[in-house]
């Protein structure tokens, strides 16, 4: 087990580095200049030429790929070229924001996909089964920005009933700033107020990206419990008279776990790019919009750290999903022995 998880970590930090490889030469193949955008319109020159020197971009490729990773490893991001800050600044202000959507819109999710396959497993063959699947499946069919579009155009122009986008009412304030996540600094100073209208700002992003995704957890959990439904110990345990959800928590859901918890981590993954388009539409101001602006303006350092950062979790992600497996399985952690 212990040469398992070495060898998953030497391979996790070996694909972080490909990555950072990959992305950093990308990006520089493109066409622009950030000393350009950094100095405005009008800008002489000497101006950009000092600008270039101040970033570094007037060395050869191979050593500004090096000074990066010496800065990726001490946690210095670089200049973002539109805001003027530091890139790690701005992280500090956005990855909260973004982290009150993926949090929220990942336990929605991951509730709904595990509860409903569950259910739908053990109604087979029923019409509201059936309505359950094709809802899903013809949600996660659509667009993440047309569902966002769609439930704007319903749910704010027509209806009336929940903004547009943003965190907040345009007139409205932030809570004092503890964590930066609206919802908890709200509650800590006791702004309810605030608390509701951050909720309610929420509601149309998070259901965007449950929509979604809902379609894959949920036939993912479906087909795991199904087969799980025809073993002989469920059979043996219904005998003895367990049923119900002791039936499907304690004997069904112990054993249909390993594939689901591979396809909600993978999902995971997905929802770190879906983000940036759900934030885009709703004007959501965390990493993904920062991300959505930095591109328009050719701003490197954001987008290389943006880029590891989501890779990075990504990775994360499927080694913890790696390393978990064979606790759940012992046939696996056998295997690895």
């Amino acid at each position: 087990m212990l040469r398992y998880a070495v060898q998953r970590i030497i391979w996790a930090v070996f694909l972080m580095w490909l990555v950072t490889l990959f992305t950093f030469f990308l990006l520089h193949l493109i066409p622009g200049n950030p000393a350009i955008v950094m100095a405005g319109i009008g800008a002489k020159k000497a101006q950009i030429h000092a600008l270039e020197v101040e970033l570094g971009l007037n060395k050869p490729l191979s050593a500004q790929y090096w000074e990066y990773l010496l800065g990726l490893v001490q946690l210095h991001l670089g200049l973002s070229a539109v805001t003027r800050d530091q890139v790690s600044t701005d992280l500090g202000h956005y990855l909260p924001v973004s982290l009150e959507l993926i949090v929220i819109s990942f336990t929605i999710y991951v509730v709904l996909a595990v509860g409903l396959g569950a259910w739908s497993a053990r109604r087979e063959g029923r019409v509201a089964e059936a309505l359950v699947r094709v809802s899903a499946i013809v949600g996660s069919g659509m667009p993440v920005f047309w569902v966002g579009a769609m439930l704007q155009e319903l749910f704010f122009a027509r209806l009336g009933w929940l903004p547009q986008g943003g965190q907040l009412g345009i007139t409205a304030s932030g809570p004092p700033h503890v964590t930066g996540v609206y919802l908890i600094d709200s509650a800590i100073a006791g702004d309810w107020a605030t608390f509701g209208q951050t909720a309610e700002h929420l509601v149309l992003p998070v259901a965007t990206i449950v929509i979604a995704m809902l379609a894959v957890g949920l036939r993912s959990t479906r087909a795991s419990v199904f087969q799980e439904l025809r073993r002989p110990y469920v059979r043996t345990a219904e005998a003895k008279g367990v049923r119900g959800a002791r039936l499907m928590v304690v004997h069904i859901m112990k054993n249909a776990l390993n594939p689901v918890i591979s396809t909600l981590s993978l999902q995971f993954g997905y929802l770190l790019g879906w983000v940036a388009l759900v934030e885009t539409v709703f004007s959501w101001p965390g990493i993904g919009l920062y991300l959505y602006n930095s591109i328009q303006n050719l701003d490197y350092a954001p987008i290389l750290a943006i880029t590891v950062l989501v890779s990075g979790v990504f990775i994360v992600v499927n080694l913890i999903t790696d390393l978990v497996y064979p606790l759940l399985d012992p046939r696996l952690r056998d295997r690895q022995a």
